[in-house]
């Protein structure tokens, strides 16, 4: 029986299997507990309600500790990541954080001046799905909520507090 299922198994595999990279592919990775963030070397699995995630086109991903992170990196892509152009960017992620779950960071909602503090007891960017949790957050710890797109160099620069790292 199962012999005469392998040729099948077999052909509807290959049949499954995409010629092309499809947006599947670009779906986020286990963080695992020995990756580190290429932007500071801390652990982002310690961390899961402050993670973000680039998953390039070639479907390796960089994690970070958090969104700060990541926008540093995405600022200056060419010091931190010597195998990657911005276009080869597939996905951008940040962990929601309060369900811990991940968001497609471009449709994500930022809060600014929280009193939430990030990884590294610092200002930070918690991200959430929905513009309802990031007005709760902001209910309870203060802030004000930012895009993707209004993340700017300046902004981060601003959440630095004088000190790169």
């Amino acid at each position: 029986m199962i012999r005469r299922l392998l040729p099948l198994l077999t052909a509807a595999l290959m049949l499954g299997q995409p010629l092309t990279t499809s947006a599947a592919d670009l779906s986020p990775q286990y963080v695992q507990r020995s990756t580190r963030c290429p932007v500071c070397g801390m652990y982002p699995y310690r961390t899961p309600q402050w993670t973000a995630q680039i998953v390039f086109n070639d479907q390796t991903a960089s994690s970070f500790d958090s969104p700060v992170d990541l926008f540093r990196f995405l600022n200056n892509m060419v010091v931190f990541d010597k195998q990657h152009k911005p276009a080869d960017i597939g996905a951008i992620y940040v962990a929601d954080y309060s369900t811990k779950a991940w968001v497609d960071a471009k449709k994500a909602f930022f809060v600014i001046s929280s009193k939430a503090l990030g990884p590294m007891n610092d200002p930070n960017l918690p991200a959430f799905a929905t513009r309802e949790a990031a007005d709760a957050h902001i209910k309870a710890q203060g802030g004000k909520v930012l895009l993707f797109g209004e993340v700017t160099r300046d902004v981060i620069k601003s959440l630095a507090g004088g000190h790169n790292h």
